[in-house]
């Protein structure tokens, strides 16, 4: 049946605004000798140590800075380094060393393993945990966050198809059906995410306790989330309605999982709306797209730290990149750079409402707008960026990290569920945990943690709402 009518399409991700894991790195360089750097320079180690000859073999002293390489690269074939990497976490918090941390949380035999590979391989066993540390952190990155980058791909990809044809055809079934099975398997490793992060916490670090979970299935799995509230009631049907229709698509592709039901394109996008709302929410559970909702609803003084942590980031790229125009700026009475705020909910792309660095009386020069607006645009992304920095470092999951941050705004619990797609009483529960489990790191960026205050009874509403659920 063809449908004549402009299709406009509405998506909840963002593309721009999700979270995805930094890919980490580790390189060799000659340095009077070969080291191995790894990450950003963090942690560097010296295969030979320079002064300290005595302890290493006359061999080992001639390897070269491609033979360190061969043999970093051959350890990936190795089983036991394998076993070591399934072990490590995916980050580690600021507060902690990152050997001190991995030292303490990797099972005896991982790092008993750890110290025999030191001994038959040319490297320190403290280097061994690094790297594996990095690859660790690069498995991951080949779950949720590809299956993301390819969900969303697919899912401009159908949508275009669908606006620029008049009628269901077998192109968009089979773009469709691409989509439909990405969308489930981003869903499922989600979910298999934040069952981890909430039913086991730091034991959801160890290779046997991840088998456990994913080997619960994808329907239990949602159920769980459900069941601790972490999941609202409607949410999980409409994620179960999401699984249903993969199951028929898999079972029955002649159906093409429905669309033989479908008369309009308009009834297509509203499921691809509805799927990607799915998404949204698992998204923002598993703490991969809190950013944005911290940055217009975060506490001041959390805010405030974040910005001026950002504009120092734009300043030293300008400092690199538009030298010219950050002498510009530098050189007005009217601006203070190191003070420049603006206040998120009031701004949008090249147009900043800035609340204190810059002194607008009397102001009419546009071209010294347009350079500010630029910087300020600058220091939008690295804002966002602090935002994501600082909920890795700290020492609660991504997702309660947000939590905290909007509870020290003293919004309600209500708004809060709302604008994290959660339940209300899932953040009072939270409440509870983030009062005793904060570090000093968080307790630094809000000034004051929230602490639970006066009993919290369900209201009559929320009771007749439980029982037709």
């Amino acid at each position: 049946m063809c449908d004549d009518t402009d299709l406009d399409i509405s998506f909840t991700i963002d593309s721009d605004s999700v979270s995805l894991s930094p890919i980490g790195e580790y390189q060799v360089l000659d340095l009077e000798g070969p080291v191995v750097i790894v990450g950003d320079a963090d942690a560097s180690y010296r295969v030979v140590p320079t002064g300290d000859e005595s302890e290493q073999s006359e061999d080992l002293r001639e390897l070269s800075v491609d033979e360190i390489r061969t043999a970093l690269n051959e350890l990936s074939d190795d089983d036991d380094f394998q076993s070591i990497i399934d072990n490590c976490p995916t980050n580690t918090p600021l507060v902690y060393d990152d050997i001190d941390y991995l030292t303490r949380h990797l099972p005896t035999t991982s790092l008993q393993k750890c110290q025999e590979l030191s001994e038959n391989t040319p490297f320190k066993k403290e280097l061994l945990l690094q790297v594996a540390y990095v690859e660790r952190q690069n498995s991951l990155v080949g779950h949720s966050d590809n299956v993301l980058e390819y969900y969303l791909e697919q899912r401009d990809e159908i949508a275009e198809k669908l606006r620029s044809s008049d009628e269901i055809d077998n192109e968009i079934e089979r773009s469709f059906f691409s989509y439909l099975l990405l969308a489930s398997a981003l869903i499922e490793e989600l979910t298999t995410e934040t069952v981890l992060n909430e039913l086991f916490r730091e034991e959801a670090r160890l290779d046997s306790i991840t088998e456990h979970v994913r080997s619960m299935g994808h329907a239990k799995r949602l159920q769980t989330l459900c069941d601790i509230q972490i999941l609202t009631g409607g949410d999980h049907g409409s994620l179960v309605d999401v699984k249903d229709r993969r199951n028929n698509l898999v079972h029955d592709a002649q159906k093409r999982a429905g669309l033989n039901e479908l008369e309009s394109r308009r009834e297509v996008a509203e499921i691809l709306e509805k799927t990607d709302q799915c998404a949204s929410v698992l998204l923002t559970i598993s703490g991969k797209n809190i950013e944005s909702v911290i940055a217009r609803r975060g506490c001041s003084p959390y805010i405030d730290h974040a910005q001026s942590e950002a504009i120092a980031d734009t300043i030293a790229t300008w400092e690199r990149e538009h030298e010219d125009h950050l002498k510009t700026l530098e050189s007005c009475d009217r601006a203070s750079l190191e003070e420049l705020r603006w206040d998120v909910e009031e701004s949008s792309s090249g147009n900043y409402d800035v609340t204190d660095g810059f002194e607008f009386d009397g102001f009419d020069d546009e071209e010294l707008y347009g350079i500010l607006m630029d910087f300020l645009e600058g220091a939008e992304e690295a804002f966002l960026d602090r935002i994501d920095a600082d909920a890795n470092e700290s020492n609660l999951d991504r997702f309660d990290f947000a939590l905290m941050i909007l509870l020290c705004g003293e919004h309600s619990y209500e708004e809060i569920a709302r604008w994290l797609d959660t339940d209300e009483k899932y953040v009072q529960r939270k409440e509870n945990v983030i009062a005793w489990r904060a570090s000093k790191f968080e307790k630094e960026l809000v000034e004051e943690i929230p602490r639970p205050e006066d009993p919290t009874w369900p209201s009559k509403a929320a009771e007749d709402e439980e029982d037709t659920s």
